[in-house]
């Protein structure tokens, strides 16, 4: 016999959002089938989406974008899962404005990003963007002091990720891996949170680190692409085909793609190369990280005239005057073809993710229809609001629980066992 669901339903149930982080909780890499990185709170082969700022150097176009303003746009306009948020290292000199010559800018900076992308209860990528950490004394000691005082401020949020070798050259991945190796002690001393080091040749041989990974359970690699440049099908000797990943995955190297773009590699360097952005290669690319799980941020949230540059429309050598930053970051006609492209697919991905709280009707079908065998069809099923309100009880066949508008948690508890599903609702 079917009991009565009794439920009184306020309008204030989901009357403030939540992100990927409530939802996944902090990221971990899988203890068996380490090639997945799962959510703490019990969901499996976790995958996020967003964007990368540009480098945070005094001075420089993208130093512009490292505020409030900025961050919360990219999530509530753009619908970034993840920011990504370097602290430029460069050449110590007069002109970089880069951390080495202005460490008070730069952590302003990038300490305004981190705290406003917490705020919105996503995930914080923070990089340590460079191209040569190893190389010197000066930067590794730079980076222990950098990455042990975010650690120490930063480390206990489930949202962080630590970055900590942007993209290195053309270097041994032994070199990459000692430099690591002084740097994750120091970080763990206050965070057990996900690492991820890049690989050689510019994040592109990601086969490198096979057979000599680093010894921490919650490391993952750095892969980047640039989609006009790198194709998925070409051949097996180029480092970052399909073929070459799915090595890497098979041996179980945990991926995260922290940057990748729709252009040439060089980032659609004018004249020749900024109209290089690739539609179809890019869609090539989504539908794979897609089909294996792997997580992606893209380049960059910037209006330097560039290709890759999401708002990067005006050459200022010719019209020094007018400003590409828009009023309304939703505007398509301040975009370049990259930059729509990304808002575009960052916002087609959002229709189905499990905390918006207006999914598209085909995700809900979907997620009823999908229910199988993990989750039970039939029994009692309690149901709770996403932050964590219980709600109510029904007792009869998933299919016939009816709800107000909504997303919501339900558990059912059979034979001892706990299951989990976050299911939509429309009326």
């Amino acid at each position: 016999m079917k009991k009565t669901l009794i439920i009184i339903l306020f309008l204030a149930v989901l009357s403030y959002s939540i992100g990927p982080v409530s939802y996944y909780g902090k990221l971990k890499v899988r203890e068996q089938g380490r090639a997945f990185i799962d959510g703490s709170k019990g969901h499996a082969n976790v995958q996020v989406r967003g964007v990368s700022l540009g480098w945070s150097n005094t001075g420089w176009e993208s130093s512009r974008f490292f505020n409030k303003e900025a961050v919360h746009a990219m999530v509530d306009d753009w619908k970034a899962e993840v920011i990504r948020v370097p602290i430029g290292v460069g050449n110590h000199n007069q002109w970089c404005g880069c951390y080495l010559c202005d460490k008070t800018g730069n952590m302003e900076r990038v300490k305004a990003a981190i705290d406003a992308a917490l705020a919105k209860d996503v995930y914080v990528i923070i990089d340590w963007h460079s191209h040569s950490a190893h190389s010197s004394e000066e930067e590794i000691e730079a980076a222990k002091d950098f990455f042990e005082e975010m650690a120490e401020v930063y480390g206990a949020y489930d949202n962080i990720i630590f970055e900590l070798y942007n993209e290195p050259l053309s270097v041994a991945w032994a070199e990459i891996k000692s430099y690591a190796e002084q740097i994750i002690p120091l970080i763990r001393k206050h965070s057990d949170n996900l690492i991820l080091v890049g690989t050689p040749s510019w994040c592109q041989k990601i086969r490198a680190p096979i057979g000599n990974t680093i010894d921490d359970p919650n490391v993952g690699y750095v892969l980047h692409f640039y989609s006009r440049t790198h194709s998925l099908t070409g051949s097996p000797s180029n480092a970052w085909t399909r073929d070459s990943i799915n090595v890497a995955l098979s041996a179980g190297l945990p991926i995260f793609v922290t940057e990748y773009g729709t252009t040439n590699a060089d980032g659609g360097q004018p004249p020749s190369n900024y109209n290089s952005h690739d539609a179809e290669r890019s869609d090539e690319w989504h539908a794979y990280m897609d089909s294996r799980k792997i997580s992606s941020v893209a380049w960059n949230v910037n209006d330097k005239y560039e290709g890759s540059a999401f708002f990067g429309t005006v050459n200022r050598w010719f019209e020094p005057e007018e400003q590409a930053k828009p009023e309304n970051w939703s505007d398509l006609d301040k975009m370049t073809a990259s930059g729509q492209y990304i808002f575009n697919k960052l916002n087609e991905y959002y229709k189905c993710v499990p905390w918006n709280p207006n999914p598209d009707a085909s995700c809900v079908t979907s997620a009823i229809m999908n229910i199988s065998a993990a989750f039970p069809s039939e029994g009692i099923f309690e149901i709770y609001s996403l932050q964590g309100k219980k709600i109510g009880e029904f007792q009869g066949s998933i299919t016939d629980l009816k709800l107000n508008s909504g997303v919501y948690m339900i558990i059912s508890r059979q034979n001892g066992a706990k299951y989990t599903k976050i299911l939509s609702f429309f009326k």
